[in-house]
């Protein structure tokens, strides 16, 4: 019996033209493989497959992630799996879903006493692009203080901490062209009633043809711990739910299955809202990694504890998010463009946010 090392070393002497791509081989070891009945048909790695593209896909997908709007002729990127930069955005054309990894998933609770919070701590690098042409990010800070589920008030403090990193231009550029610099800022928000959402606003999205509308009110846009106490704990019934679930604003059901970036964004907007549930985080986790078109990779944190990463393509990016083994909790979430909607900045990250969730007693600012 041949071993995997033997039959990658046989495949790339049988093609060993330049011009062999790496998918032919991963087919082809597949079929070997497959053929000595070595592994399992749901164990083989896949070709993801092109995106689809149909009416009304982005309906989810604009609110949710409201992540490249035009502010001031400039483009703006909002919401780091690092600290620094970040690295070379990965390759994502194959899926090799790991069963182990999948299976080794564990979901925190973050159990609160009475008198305690979930502090949710989001720092983000946001890259902006001027008029002029300069190229530079910002950081902002989001903290979010969420009560154990009842009466009491959430919280939320924004920081714009003035500091940024310059990828093409500098300060003097940026004066000489008549740039203005976002500086230092804060502002805190109480919700005195709990709230139907547990993320702040995004700034409005584009208005949308009527056919591309939003759904009203969705519990996946605006997962509130009433939605999220009902989700399924199973990863199959999960798995209905993110293909099926969507309403119009007028009422009518959805009749097309959701798009694999439509049931990203569903599933990231859950696993954000950090309001405990560790059973319906694992169950998405699984369901959404056997979803065709999303690409599950394992990956580590930029401490070191194992993790798994969760992509999908969309029309102008590729967008990740990526969750920790122990926790089944998102531990991080990145925006890279892709190459060709961006001359002369091929692969340039969009955002790049790292996201912690502590158990604190500490109820949050006052508002000023």
């Amino acid at each position: 019996m041949w071993s995997e090392a033997e039959l990658d070393e046989a495949l790339a002497c049988l093609h060993a033209e330049p011009q062999t791509r790496r998918d032919e081989l991963s087919r082809a070891r597949a079929a070997l493989l497959r053929a000595a009945g070595e592994v399992e048909d749901e164990l083989l790695p896949t070709l993801a497959p092109p995106a689809r593209k149909r009416p009304g896909a982005w309906r989810w997908i604009a609110a949710a992630a409201a992540a490249a709007l035009v502010s001031g002729g400039g483009i703006v990127a909002t919401n780091a799996l690092t600290g620094g930069d970040g690295p070379a955005p990965a390759d994502h054309s194959v899926v090799g879903p790991n069963e182990d990894a999948l299976e080794s998933l564990h979901g925190d609770d973050f159990p609160l006493r009475d008198d305690q919070y979930r502090l949710v701590t989001e720092s983000t690098w946001t890259t902006r692009v001027t008029k002029s042409g300069l190229v530079y990010q910002t950081h902002e800070i989001l903290e979010r203080w969420l009560p154990a589920h009842g009466w009491k008030p959430v919280k939320s403090r924004f920081t714009g901490t003035g500091e940024i990193r310059w990828i093409k231009g500098d300060y003097q550029t940026a004066k000489r062209n008549g740039e203005a610099l976002p500086g230092p800022s804060a502002s805190v928000s109480v919700n005195e009633v709990p709230p139907t959402t547990t993320t702040t606003s995004p700034p409005p999205p584009p208005v949308l043809p009527p056919q591309d509308r939003l759904p009203s009110e969705s519990g996946w846009t605006h997962p509130a711990p009433d939605f999220l106490k009902e989700l399924p704990i199973d990863p199959g019934k999960m798995a209905d739910r993110l293909r099926h679930d969507g309403i119009w604003p007028d009422g009518r059901p959805v009749e097309q299955p959701n798009s694999a970036p439509e049931m990203f964004e569903m599933a990231f907007n859950v696993l954000r809202s950090s309001q405990g549930f560790g059973a319906q985080r694992v169950a998405l986790c699984k369901a959404l990694a056997r979803m065709p078109g999303i690409v599950l990779e394992t990956v580590a944190t930029p401490d070191g504890r194992p993790a798994l990463s969760f992509s999908v393509t969309m029309s102008d990016r590729t967008r990740t998010f990526i969750v920790d083994r122990a926790t089944a909790a998102v531990v991080g979430s990145r925006a890279v463009r892709s190459n060709d909607k961006l001359e002369g900045w091929p692969g340039l990250t969009l955002f790049d946010t790292t996201i912690s969730v502590v158990i604190t007693d500490d109820d949050g600012p006052e508002p000023s």
